[in-house]
């Protein structure tokens, strides 16, 4: 009898001490397995995988990109949740468009058209009232409600006055993602009695533990606000002479022929505060990724800026890459 309970020790030490070492669980073990599985073709789903895709901007336009690879994939969504560009594309999926129509929609746009989109305002709290991208997506979304999806949805915004963080799960579709992506300064916030909400990124860029609540057994983080991996290799700072700096003005002009508006000119004030908050959520989204612990990271160095409309098929080809990159992983995983 020692012998055999030495045996069976013997057997599973190593596994337990991979736990322990790496923070995996016997449940998360198994789920790994049983998504490996699924990936190989040799077991049905018989858990619930739920997206948590973050905010980003033009970046977001890779969620596409993932969808994609993961519908290819054959892995079924069962609930998703997303912060602000993660929320528009989340909720479109969620509400039964196609990847192919999402993909339409986001690669058929040329600059006149996103110009389209803004309207204007005296900037009391935003610069674009959001009116005209409001009812942009409640026509794209079928003018349905969160709680009638075929798939379970939910929204983040985030309350800029006392910083509580509000999930929308029920209620008009376009509304909880407008609110989702009311990027500060940029977008008038919505409101609510004396509350004042702005995007959901501004602290939970990527909504992990949000699709945790929802019940998802298997959480697929998608990151698009990730840093290039050249980013790790520079110091943590630099040195720089004052001597040299000097005082900057923006330029600006009509764009030429073939020419996209945002290459027209230099940062203008608007395009400044979009990156200063862009930046803010990449960081945040850095350290939330690692310390809410999903099942899977996806992380999507797009290269584009963050108001770069006009170059979704750049974004979506990164979000579709770096899926197949990462699921060939958990393929082979031992």
């Amino acid at each position: 009898m020692t012998s055999l309970h030495r045996t069976i020790y013997a057997w599973i030490a190593p596994l337990l001490m991979w736990g322990v070492v790496s923070g995996a669980t016997p449940e998360s073990i198994s789920l790994d397995h049983k998504f490996k599985l699924v990936l190989q073709g040799k077991a049905e789903q018989d858990f619930t995988v739920g997206l948590a895709l973050g905010a980003g901007a033009a970046k977001g336009f890779a969620h596409i990109g993932v969808l994609d690879a993961l519908e290819k994939a054959g892995i079924r969504i069962d609930m998703i949740a997303g912060s602000s560009m993660g929320a528009i594309i989340g909720g479109g999926y969620a509400s039964g468009l196609s990847v192919d129509s999402l993909s339409s929609v986001a690669l058929t746009y040329n600059w006149f058209d996103v110009l389209n989109l803004l309207d204007p305002v005296f900037p009391a709290r935003g610069f674009i009232d959001g009116q005209k991208i409001h009812a942009f997506l409640d026509e794209l979304y079928g003018y349905q409600n969160i709680e009638d999806l075929a798939i379970p949805f939910s929204a983040t915004t985030v309350d800029i006055l006392r910083g509580d963080l509000f999930v929308l799960n029920e209620g008009n579709l376009a509304n909880a993602a407008r609110a989702s992506s009311s990027i500060p300064i940029i977008f008038n916030p919505m409101a609510n009695s004396d509350q004042v909400l702005v995007d959901g990124g501004m602290i939970d860029p990527v909504p992990i533990d949000v699709v945790r609540s929802m019940g998802a057994d298997y959480i697929i983080a998608v990151n698009v606000l990730a840093f290039s991996e050249d980013h790790a290799d520079k110091p943590a700072f630099k040195y720089m002479n004052a001597d040299e700096l000097k005082n900057s003005r923006s330029t600006w002009r009509f764009p030429k022929a073939n020419e996209a508006w945002y290459k027209a000119g230099k940062p203008n004030m608007v395009e400044i505060a979009h990156e200063t908050v862009i930046l803010s959520m990449a960081l945040i989204a850095a350290n939330q990724v690692e310390l809410a612990n999903p099942n899977m990271i996806i992380n999507v160095s797009t290269g584009l800026a963050a108001w770069n409309f006009l170059e979704a098929e750049i974004a979506i080809q990164k979000g579709y890459k770096e899926t197949i990159l990462q699921l060939e992983m958990a393929k082979q995983k031992p």
